[in-house]
C-alpha cells in the first residue's frame, strides 16, 4: 500500500504544438471581425449625426436587423478568432459553422448581384460597370474567401490532431 506524497514518478504533461493554420485564423478572423464593427460604427454615426428626424417603425426595423447582423456575425468571429488562440474545441466548430454559413449566404448574395448586373449591364454606364465589378472582387475576399481557406484549413488533420489531444 502505497502512501500519499510517495515518490511516485509521473509522466510531465504532453504538450501540444498549435500548429500555424490555427494562429493565422485566430488572428485573421478578429481582424476580419473587427472590419465590419468598425463600418457599422461609423454608418451608426453618421446616421445619428446626419439624420435629425424621427424614426419610423419600419426605419428602426431594418436598422435593428442591419445591427444585430452588423454586430453579431462580427463579435462571433472575434470571438471565435479569440478561441482559436487559446485553442478551444468549441472555436474550432464554430469557426467551421461560421465558415459554411457565410459561404452559403455569400454564394447566394453574389448570385444575385452578379444577375442583377448583368440584366442592367446594357443601362450602366462603363464606369459604373467596372467600379461595380470592382467592389464585388473586393467583397469575395472578405465573404468568400477567409471562409473558404478557414473551412479548409480547421478541417485538415494536423488541426483535428491538435485539438483531439485537449480533449476537443
Amino acid at each position: 500500500m502505497e502512501e500519499f506524497g510517495s515518490n511516485q514518478t509521473q509522466a510531465p504533461p504532453q504538450v501540444i504544438e498549435k500548429p500555424t493554420s490555427v494562429w493565422v485564423f485566430g488572428v485573421l478572423n478578429i481582424i476580419v471581425g473587427c472590419s465590419p464593427l468598425i463600418r457599422f460604427f461609423l454608418m451608426f454615426f453618421t446616421i445619428v449625426t446626419v439624420y435629425r428626424g424621427p424614426f419610423t417603425i419600419g426605419e428602426l426595423s431594418y436598422f435593428l436587423l442591419v445591427s444585430i447582423t452588423s454586430v453579431g456575425l462580427p463579435v462571433w468571429l472575434i470571438i471565435l478568432g479569440i478561441g482559436l488562440l487559446t485553442m478551444k474545441s468549441w472555436a474550432r466548430r464554430g469557426s467551421c459553422m461560421y465558415a459554411r454559413i457565410r459561404i452559403t449566404v455569400t454564394v447566394i448574395t453574389m448570385g444575385l448581384a452578379v444577375t442583377s448586373l448583368f440584366l442592367n449591364m446594357s443601362s450602366l454606364p462603363m464606369g459604373e460597370l467596372v467600379q461595380s465589378i470592382f467592389v464585388m472582387s473586393l467583397g469575395l475576399i472578405e465573404t468568400f474567401l477567409h471562409p473558404l481557406l478557414l473551412l479548409i484549413f480547421m478541417q485538415t488533420e494536423k488541426v483535428k490532431r491538435a485539438f483531439a489531444a485537449i480533449g476537443g
